[in-house]
């Protein structure tokens, strides 16, 4: 049986590429997110201001 050596600057470096990784991807993630949740936003908001105007345009033909 041959003893194994560990090169624990490898293994060192080897995880962290892993973590490092990792919370890339979360924050790549994080921030489509915030993105997508601020489009959605704004389209709301849109629709809502037409919205409003159109049931004020009803009120000013009613009157």
């Amino acid at each position: 049986m041959v003893p194994m050596t560990i090169n624990w600057g490898e293994a060192g470096l080897l995880a962290g590429r892993g973590f490092g990784t990792v919370f890339l991807i979360l924050i790549i993630i994080a921030v489509v997110t915030w993105l997508v949740g601020f489009v959605f936003q704004r389209i709301k908001k849109r629709q809502e201001k037409a919205k409003s105007a159109a049931e004020a345009e009803k009120a000013k033909a009613r009157n």
